[in-house]
């Protein structure tokens, strides 16, 4: 790559860490979870669970935040609570970038890797040349619901850059850090081990052979084991499903109390309603909006995906890859969660990568020229006028920054 092209590729991956430096420590969704994970992990080196983590959350907590509202425990077997009904390997990496910037240091971990990731996406299509590369890396990244995400102090943009260092360490044919790379993303969130389709078919079509078949769920397996392993210990399941609420009172979620107040018991049965994940809930129309709608959709929020679907069609690559993100995207997408609270369809951070690394070069032709500028002005106006799918913000076609983060 040459110097203006690095240099201009250094900028824009730099652009996420400025980001999070610059805009208010807020909380999203699931943040306390992860967020109270990495601290326990830092001050006592356990993810047990007692009125110590309580206290500290609610003593060190950022002003903007209402943590611990939005934390899971699970109980186990003799009655005691321990944090995370979700992964411990992403509030893990944090952890020491909680200890040196605070509750910040979530928003600088993200940064870091969303900057790689468009190391990632460049170093993958050099053959494109320099500039294109570059431009690709840095609008494909930065022009989508990935930038935003920065901010929130969950795994979105850890599984994104689980996902596209996978596929581009298996595209390279890289068997070991592919397959160790697939065990952390089946630990952090186990709809991610079903990118395992992808070598499967390769294996069927006689283009991996069984040996590095083997090898790949070998490294896979050990890397998510710890998971597992804790999993079982705790709770005596190999995962923890929140929706196991409606039968089982090992897994509990407080969105309102906490242990100790007024309330508790009810507080802790909140989530667990039914028809959560029934069918009948389920809509064509979902479908289409997850495409087209302006809160959520596909083309507002990952605009450059036309693009990339394109490029696919135009040279026949990546089609394989995009069969294997529409699995992911399958298992993370229940009914209730296709259309849930999130900035746009949140699940596809992580099978986007397949769209991006998908093709080969570009043909930089009238309608690719027209789709890349549509596309960066597209994701220009979704950074400067984010559109949520929000009980807060459903009202609101568009939401200027100060508002939305303040």
């Amino acid at each position: 790559m040459n110097r203006t092209a690095r240099v201009v590729l250094v900028l824009a991956a730099a652009a996420p860490l400025v980001m999070s430096r610059v805009v208010p420590v807020v909380r999203y969704g699931d943040a306390s979870d992860y967020v109270m994970m990495a601290m326990s992990i830092a001050r006592d080196g356990d993810l047990r669970y007692d009125d110590g983590d309580l206290q500290r959350i609610l003593a060190d907590r950022p002003p903007a935040t209402d943590y611990p509202a939005g934390m899971f425990l699970v109980r186990d077997r003799v009655g005691g609570l321990h944090i995370g009904g979700h992964s411990f390997y992403y509030p893990l990496i944090a952890t020491p970038f909680y200890m040196a910037f605070g509750f910040r240091g979530f928003a600088l971990l993200n940064a870091l890797l969303l900057g790689v990731s468009c190391f990632l996406v460049s170093r993958h299509f050099q053959r494109t040349g320099y500039w294109g590369s570059v431009v690709w890396a840095a609008a494909g990244i930065l022009c989508s619901a990935s930038a935003t995400y920065t901010i929130w102090p969950t795994s979105e943009v850890w599984l994104l850059f689980l996902s596209l260092a996978f596929l581009s360490a298996y595209q390279s044919h890289r068997i070991a850090v592919a397959g160790s790379l697939l065990g952390l993303a089946a630990a952090s969130q186990a709809p991610m081990g079903l990118w395992v389709v992808l070598p499967v078919a390769d294996w069927i079509r006689g283009r991996l052979g069984l040996r590095d078949l083997v090898r790949l769920g070998v490294l896979a397996l050990t890397l998510a084991a710890p998971q597992v392993i804790h999993y079982a210990l705790v709770s005596g399941r190999a995962h923890i499903a929140w929706l196991d609420l409606r039968t089982s009172s090992r897994f509990l979620y407080y969105p309102v109390a906490f242990p100790g107040q007024a309330h508790f018991d009810r507080a802790a049965h909140a989530v667990a309603f039914s028809g959560f994940s029934r069918l009948e809930h389920f809509h064509p129309g979902d479908i289409v909006r997850a495409l087209v709608s302006p809160r959520l959709g596909l083309l507002w929020f990952y605009p450059l995906s036309a693009l990339a679907v394109l490029r696919m069609w135009r040279e026949r690559q990546g089609g394989l890859a995009a069969g294997a993100a529409l699995v992911v995207l399958a298992a993370f997408c229940t009914a209730g969660q296709l259309t849930s609270h999130q900035v746009g369809l949140r699940y596809l951070n992580p099978v986007y990568p397949a769209l991006l690394v998908g093709f080969r070069s570009f043909r930089w032709d009238r309608v690719e020229r027209a789709l890349l500028v549509i596309g960066v002005l597209l994701g220009l106006s979704f950074l400067f006028f984010p559109r949520a799918n929000s009980s807060e913000l459903i009202t609101h076609k568009a939401v200027p920054t100060t508002v939305l983060y303040r």
